[in-house]
């Protein structure tokens, strides 16, 4: 995989991280709400965004593809498929808090599945949350995902041992959500 190419929804532009993204990145990162279920620095500092950006924003060939959500021209959040084989794929995706609620991580993530099935012909893609993240599993849910089950003790979350729910979608069934 290179690097991803721009998705554009009626909201958003999805496109690879550029360099002069760190400003954006760090603030909405920076907000201690945003990072509450993800496995990122706590306070998330200017250096930890530089470090997230040069480390995504960089080509080639690659086992994930990443994508800044932009919304009005901002850098809002990111979305990425992590490729575990060579037919499936996990998704992943944050936004910033301040746009909480409006529909934009699934209008984002639909717009990543579809390029998921459709143009790399993924058999399945899947997502994980932790299980106190509700909003994320509605997101999976909208997406026309299943609950296939619960992962315990999955990762480390600001030093807590957290469970993971687990959905996933497969092409065909993507196909019958139209």
């Amino acid at each position: 995989m290179d690097r991803p190419p721009e998705l554009r929804t009626d909201r958003l532009l999805l496109r690879p991280f550029h360099g002069d993204d760190v400003d954006d990145v760090f603030s909405y990162a920076s907000d201690p709400e945003w990072g509450r279920h993800l496995p990122v620095p706590r306070p998330y500092t200017r250096s930890d965004a530089e470090e997230f950006v040069a480390g995504v924003a960089v080509s080639g060939p690659r086992k994930r593809l990443e994508w800044a959500i932009v919304h009005q021209g901002r850098v809002s959040g990111g979305i990425e498929l992590r490729f575990h084989d060579h037919d499936s794929a996990e998704i992943g995706y944050s936004l910033a808090r301040t746009l909480w609620g409006r529909g934009l991580t699934t209008e984002a993530a639909s717009a990543v599945v579809g390029y998921g099935f459709e143009a790399l012909e993924l058999v399945r893609i899947w997502a994980a949350a932790d299980v106190r993240n509700v909003a994320s599993w509605r997101v999976m849910e909208k997406l026309g995902m299943r609950r296939e089950g619960l992962l315990r003790r999955r990762r480390v979350v600001h030093g807590e041992r957290v469970d993971d729910v687990l959905y996933a979608l497969l092409r065909e069934e993507w196909a019958g959500a139209d």
